[in-house]
């Protein structure tokens, strides 16, 4: 963006559970999501949200060990779904009715040590999206809507960049303002 030779990065928006940003991890390029998760591991119990950049089951029991939980896109192929096991759901987030038709199951992963919830959606024109998640308290219609939405946030910080210079702050100090 600065148009300058500089060491490759790769930058990982971390956000609430409204989409709000909390905070962005910059790692060198290639370092995988796989690989940068487990410096984020800490005390405070949070969901991980990620795309299938960070779909590996052996990090997801990593995870779950350290006293997190997961929401993700299941990635790779995985045994089809009946049509009579998706039904539609509703969830009223920020004031807006949200549907989706989806099916809620439990799944096995290495080949039994690790077992999620997988909450596939069914699109109209037949598509399919799973979403694998160790969150069983939320309704199925959540875990859609939590994982499908997280966009906002990558929208967010780059709203931050064009309007507000965000790769050019060079502090954190604050001025007041009269």
């Amino acid at each position: 963006r600065m148009r300058l030779s500089m060491p490759a990065t790769t930058d990982y928006w971390v956000n609430d559970t409204e989409g709000d940003p909390l905070f962005v991890v910059t790692a060198e390029a290639n370092a995988g999501l796989v690989a940068v998760f487990p410096g984020l591991l800490g005390s405070r119990r949070v969901t991980f949200v990620f795309d299938r950049g960070g779909y590996s089951p052996k990090l997801f029991l990593q995870i779950l060990a350290t006293g997190f939980d997961l929401l993700t896109y299941r990635k790779g192929r995985s045994p089809r779904i009946p049509r009579k096991a998706f039904q539609p759901h509703q969830v009223v987030v920020e004031g807006r009715t949200i549907s989706y038709v989806l099916a809620d199951q439990e799944v096995r992963l290495l080949k039994g040590k690790l077992s999620l919830r997988q909450v596939t959606r069914l699109m109209d024109n037949g598509h399919r999206t799973a979403v694998l998640t160790s969150r069983r308290d939320l309704a199925a219609a959540l875990v859609a809507y939590r994982m499908f939405e997280r966009w906002r946030q990558e929208n967010f910080f780059k709203y931050l960049r064009q309007e507000f210079a965000l790769d050019t702050l060079a502090e954190h100090a604050v001025e007041p303002d009269d």
